[in-house]
C-alpha cells in the first residue's frame, strides 16, 4: 500500500533582530531630545548681555549658525527615531504572526504523525480514503508555506525601510534638507494644540490618533515631558517620551557629578530618575505568559521634580491599552518616587498572580505614585514642608487631592484603551486606601475597588453606597492584628469609617489575621502585619488577584467590633503584659530581698537569746 504523506513541516525561522531594538530606539530618541534642547537654548540666546557692535553681531551670527546646524541634526535624529519606532512596532506584529504559524505547524505535524501511524496499521482497501486525508494535509502544508513566504517578505521589507531611513539622514546635507522640508511637522503648532486640549483625555486621544507617525515622533522628541504625562495619550507613546526624559536626566546628572558635587536637589532628582529606570528594568526579570517574552514595562508617568522634589511616577507591567485586565496599586504614607522600586515589586507580584488566576487573559498592573502622600523625616521636624507632611498623616487633605489626580489618571487609561474595555481594578493600601475612597466618592472610572489595611474610608463615605461602585464591587482586606486598621471610626486618629465593618457594606476578603505582637515589636511583626498584603504565596495576594481578573475571591464576615475597640483591647492587654514584666523585673527582687532580710533578723534574734519583748512580729504573713 502506498500513501503519499507530506513530510513534517520545518521550524519557522526566527527573526535575526529581537525586541532589543527597542532599547536602541529609546536611546536614539533620548539623544534627539537632548539635541533638541541644545537647539532650543541656542536659538533663544545670542550675544551675552553688555555686548555690542561687531562683537555682538559676530556672536549672534555664530549662535544662529550653530542653532541651524543643531536643528539639522535634530531633524535627522527625528527621522531615524520615527523609522526605528515603526520598525520595532512591526517587529511585534511579525513576532505574533510567527507564533501563529508555529501553532499551525504544530497541529499539522501532529496530524501527519497520526496519519503515518494509521497507515502503518491499515489494510490495502483503506488506501483511497487514507490518500484523501493525506492530500488534505498536503494542502494545509502548502497554505502554511505560502504564509511563511509572505511573512519572510514582510520581515525583509521592514528591515529595508529602516536601512533606507538611516541612509536618508546620514550626511550633513541630508540633515539640512530634512530640517527645511515642507513635510517636516510644525512642532510649535502641535504643542499649542496639545495644550489647548489638555484636561480632556478623550479629546486628546482622538487628536493624537489623527496625527501622522512623523508628527507624533516630532512631539515626543521636542516636548517629551508633556507627551509622557498627558492623560489620554496611548501608553506606548507615553512610555517612549518618558524614557527619553529619564535618560536625558540621568545622563545630564551623571555628567554634572563628574564636574562637581551635586546639590541636594540634584541628588534627589537623580535618585528619582534611577528609581524609575530600575522599576522598568525589573520587568525584564519576569516572563509574560501571554507573549512568552519579558514583561512589557511602560513608564507612563515621569515627573521627578514634582511634589516638592518627592517626584511622581507610574510604571505599568503589561500594556493597559491592550490588556484584558488592568489594576492600579496606590501606596500609603512614606512613599515617594524614590520608593517606586518596592512598589513596582508588589505590582509585579500581583501581575504574576493575576496570570495564574486567569492564564488565558492578558494582564497589566500599575504601580502609581502620583500624589503627595505624607512623607516625613523625624530628624527634620523643623523643616516647614516636612512638618506639613507629618501633620497630614491624620488629615485627609492629601488623600482628597490625591484622589482627584488618581481619577484623572484612570480617565486617561480609559481614553487610550483599545478594543474591548479592560476590566479595571483600583487598589489602595493604608493611606492610599483613603485616597482611593476619595476618588471613588467623587467619581472613579473603575470596575472594582480594593481597600487594604485601611485607616478609614474618608470622611465623605459613611457606607459602601457613598463610593459609587455598585453592589459587590468594593472589597476590603483588613487583618485583626494590623494596627493601622484599628484607627477607623470616630476616633480622632482615624480617617473616616472603618470599611471592614459589616455595617459599612463592603465585601471583606480573607487576608489572614497576622501575628500577635507587643509594642516593643511594632516596627517588626506589627509593621509586617500591615505591609505584607502583597506577599507572594499569601492568601491575601491570591484573593486580590482574583478580583483583578474578575473571579470571586474568598470572603469572610465583616467586623462587628468597632475598630477603636481593637486599639483599646490591645492597650489593656499590653498594660497587663508590661505590668507583669515590671513585677517580674522589679517587684519580685524587692520582695525576695525583704524576705531574706527578715529571715536573717529572726536568726540573729534567736541566737542572741530572744532579747526583744514582745517577740519579732510576723507582719501578718506579708512576706511568708
Amino acid at each position: 500500500m502506498t500513501v503519499h504523506i507530506p513530510d513534517q513541516v520545518a521550524v519557522i525561522p526566527e527573526m535575526e533582530v529581537d525586541q532589543g531594538a527597542k532599547a536602541v530606539t529609546d536611546q536614539l530618541r533620548a539623544t534627539a531630545t537632548k539635541t533638541a534642547d541644545v537647539g532650543s537654548w541656542s536659538a533663544e540666546n545670542g550675544a551675552p548681555d553688555g555686548w555690542s557692535g561687531d562683537a555682538a553681531e559676530a556672536a549672534n551670527h555664530a549662535m544662529t549658525t550653530f542653532s541651524t546646524a543643531v536643528d539639522a541634526v535634530t531633524a535627522a535624529f527625528t527621522t531615524v527615531a520615527a523609522a526605528c519606532d515603526a520598525y520595532v512596532s512591526q517587529l511585534a506584529v511579525l513576532a505574533g504572526q510567527r507564533l501563529d504559524m508555529m501553532e499551525t505547524r504544530s497541529g499539522i505535524n501532529i496530524d501527519i504523525q497520526t496519519l503515518v501511524d494509521l497507515v502503518n496499521s491499515s489494510d490495502v482497501e483503506d488506501e483511497p480514503e487514507l490518500q484523501v486525508r493525506a492530500d488534505a494535509l498536503k494542502a494545509r502544508v502548502t497554505r502554511l508555506d505560502e504564509r511563511r513566504i509572505a511573512w519572510e517578505a514582510r520581515v525583509t521589507a521592514n528591515e529595508d525601510k529602516l536601512v533606507a531611513a538611516f541612509r536618508s539622514a546620514d550626511t550633513v546635507g541630508e540633515g539640512r534638507a530634512l530640517s527645511t522640508s515642507s513635510d517636516r511637522p510644525d512642532v510649535d503648532a502641535l504643542n499649542r494644540e496639545l495644550e489647548q486640549k489638555n484636561g480632556d483625555p478623550k479629546a486628546i486621544n482622538a487628536w493624537w490618533m489623527a496625527l501622522t507617525p512623523a508628527e507624533r515622533e516630532a512631539l515626543k522628541i521636542d516636548n517629551p515631558d508633556a507627551v509622557g504625562n498627558t492623560d489620554g495619550i496611548p501608553v506606548d507613546d507615553r512610555d517612549e517620551a518618558n524614557r527619553a526624559s529619564m535618560t536625558r536626566d540621568i545622563d545630564r546628572l551623571h555628567g554634572l557629578d563628574k564636574e562637581r558635587e551635586l546639590t541636594p536637589e540634584e541628588q534627589q532628582l537623580l535618585k528619582n530618575a534611577e528609581a524609575a529606570r530600575d522599576a522598568i528594568d525589573a520587568g525584564a526579570t519576569v516572563t509574560d505568559p501571554s507573549t512568552g517574552l519579558p514583561v512589557d514595562s511602560n513608564l507612563i508617568l515621569y515627573q521627578p521634580e514634582a511634589i516638592h522634589g518627592d517626584g511622581a511616577a507610574a510604571v505599568a507591567y503589561g500594556n493597559p491599552d491592550t490588556a484584558d485586565n488592568t489594576s492600579v496599586v496606590v501606596p500609603g504614607i512614606m512613599n515617594t518616587m524614590a520608593s517606586l522600586g518596592a512598589n513596582g515589586e508588589s505590582a509585579l507580584d500581583l501581575f504574576a498572580q493575576a496570570n495564574k488566576a486567569d492564564p488565558g487573559a492578558s494582564n497589566a498592573t500599575i504601580a502609581w505614585i502620583g500624589y503627595d502622600s505624607p512623607d516625613f523625616d523625624m530628624s527634620q521636624a523643623k523643616d516647614p514642608v516636612n512638618a506639613i507632611d507629618m501633620a497630614m498623616v491624620s488629615n485627609e487633605e492629601f488623600a482628597e487631592a490625591g484622589g482627584k489626580r488618581l481619577s484623572a489618571f484612570v480617565d486617561g487609561l480609559r481614553a487610550s484603551d483599545t478594543g474591548d474595555q479592560s476590566h479595571l481594578t483600583v487598589i489602595g493600601h493604608s493611606y492610599g486606601s483613603t485616597t482611593v475612597a476619595h476618588a471613588a466618592h467623587d467619581g472613579l472610572a473603575a470596575d472594582d475597588l480594593v481597600l487594604l489595611g485601611s485607616p478609614g474610608a474618608g470622611g465623605d463615605a459613611h457606607d459602601v453606597s457613598d463610593l459609587n461602585m455598585g453592589e459587590g464591587h468594593v472589597y476590603v482586606g483588613s487583618r485583626d492584628e494590623d494596627f493601622v486598621t484599628w484607627l477607623g471610626g470616630d476616633t480622632r486618629l482615624g480617617l473616616g469609617e472603618d470599611p471592614s465593618q459589616s455595617s459599612f457594606g463592603a465585601d471583606r476578603i480573607d487576608v489572614g489575621n497576622g501575628e500577635s505582637f507587643h509594642a516593643e515589636d511594632i516596627g517588626g511583626q506589627g509593621l509586617n502585619n500591615h505591609t505584607s498584603y502583597f506577599d507572594p504565596g499569601s492568601e491575601s495576594l491570591e484573593n486580590i488577584a482574583d478580583i483583578t481578573v474578575g473571579n470571586d475571591p474568598e470572603t469572610i464576615d465583616g467586623r462587628d467590633q468597632p475598630a477603636r475597640d481593637y486599639l483599646t483591647d490591645y492597650a489593656k492587654d499590653e498594660g497587663i503584659y508590661y505590668g507583669n514584666q515590671v513585677y517580674d523585673k522589679y517587684v519580685d527582687p524587692v520582695v525576695d530581698g525583704a524576705r531574706d532580710a527578715i529571715d536573717t533578723a529572726s536568726d540573729v534574734l534567736e541566737n542572741t537569746g530572744r532579747l526583744l519583748s514582745p517577740p519579732m512580729p510576723s507582719f501578718g504573713g506579708m512576706f511568708g
